[in-house]
């Protein structure tokens, strides 16, 4: 049914359930997982610029390690997978790379690191449920 499942992680308890079910589906469809982390660049700009290169830097280093995380949770499943960092507007960054892969399904988390509890979905995941052009599953 999907050959390509785009699943952005951000480090966050609900992505990381969102990975597992994106996992899950992966090994049901035989589809390839693509895991994505997209640094937050939109408020780089209101620093100083060698500030800006260092938190760019540690947001980095961050990334890769939130990916490496998820990859090693992903591993156990047998599943054919990547993952890749990019930087931007998360919203419109994965909304861009799911077109760019063709992927046929989005599986995020409700909330990310930036989520308020009240907050039924988070603002990032809103925009990609209304944007994306193609189905996005939601995970709680």
């Amino acid at each position: 049914m999907f050959t390509h499942i785009l699943t952005p992680i951000d480090g966050s308890e609900a992505s990381f359930k969102a990975l597992d079910e994106a996992a899950k589906l992966a090994r049901s469809f035989g589809s390839k997982l693509t895991i994505l982390h997209v640094v937050d660049t939109r408020h780089l700009l209101e620093y100083e610029e060698q500030e800006r290169e260092d938190l760019l830097k540690k947001l980095r280093v961050r990334g890769a390690e939130v990916l490496k995380e998820a990859e090693s949770k992903v591993k156990p499943f047998n599943i054919i997978f990547e993952s890749t960092m990019k930087e931007g507007n998360p919203a419109e960054v994965i909304v861009e790379t799911a077109d760019e892969l063709k992927a046929e399904l989005i599986v995020i988390g409700t909330r990310g690191l930036t989520g308020l509890r009240k907050m039924v979905l988070g603002s990032t995941t809103y925009k990609v449920v209304e944007w994306a052009s193609c189905h996005v599953l939601v995970v709680k």
